[in-house]
């Protein structure tokens, strides 16, 4: 049976005649986030699998069974129909879909003796094309992140540190949103006795720190206590996170 091989990555099948997205994805140069779970929990692709599964008197695509299956083991990953394929390649990049696209039709067209591998310059050609659009979707990215960090280092910065109530606010995500981030980021946690303690990896890192803070209690007596504070860095930390997302 002949392969398909998209940019000399043999690509995978299941005994449905799915493709190995795990695959495809190694072919589009294995970016973290182009992965095809990423791809996977996008409203597009949710979308997309379920009028393939809804679609009646119809077979999907050459292969049988759901569009989509996951499967694990030596030779586990996610496999696909060819439509999802070509959707997963197309959120990729349009380069990249349109290799694929040939990469099909080359399938179809070419008999196995009148296939011909790629020459070294159209291999050469091919790579530098991902390349060359990578390095230009991530110079644009990281165009979009710096005025927004800088502008919360230059926040973080005239407001000194910041208090737990206060984090949420200057993110603009809503004070217990920014606590419940925090915990989730692994800065902070509440001990035994409920109150909230930095870990020590974030505090070396200088993202936050454990300041004694002193205050009147009903009583009219001064009690000292420990309190977390969110340094400048780690506002633009934080920033930076919340930005990428």
């Amino acid at each position: 049976m002949q392969k398909l091989t998209i940019l000399s990555t043999e690509i995978r099948q299941d005994a449905d005649g799915r493709y190995c997205l795990n695959d495809c994805h190694r072919a589009a140069g294995g970016v973290a986030k182009d992965a095809p779970a990423q791809w996977l929990r996008t409203d597009h692709a949710k979308k997309l699998i379920k009028e393939l599964e809804t679609m009646q008197n119809c077979t999907v695509s050459e292969t049988a069974g759901k569009p989509v299956e996951m499967t694990t083991g030596r030779n586990g990953g996610t496999y696909a129909c060819k439509e999802l394929v070509y959707a997963y390649a197309m959120w990729i990049s349009a380069s990249f879909n349109l290799t694929v696209i040939r990469a099909f039709d080359a399938l179809v067209t070419k008999g196995p003796h009148n296939e011909r591998p790629l020459t070294r310059d159209q291999k050469i050609a091919e790579a530098f094309l991902l390349l060359h659009e990578n390095h230009e979707k991530a110079k644009q990215e990281i165009a979009e992140l710096t005025p927004k960090a800088e502008g919360f280092e230059r926040l973080a910065n005239s407001k000194g540190r910041t208090n737990l109530r206060e984090v949420g606010k200057e993110l603009q995500i809503g004070s217990k949103r920014g606590i419940e981030f925090l915990r989730e980021i692994k800065w902070t946690f509440r001990d035994q006795a409920g109150r909230w303690k930095a870990y020590a990896g974030a505090v070396d890192a200088g993202y936050v720190e454990m300041k004694y803070t002193t205050y009147t209690n009903s009583a009219g007596e001064e009690v000292s206590t420990q309190q977390v504070f969110v340094t400048p860095r780690g506002m633009t930390r934080l920033a930076q996170r919340l930005g990428m997302q």
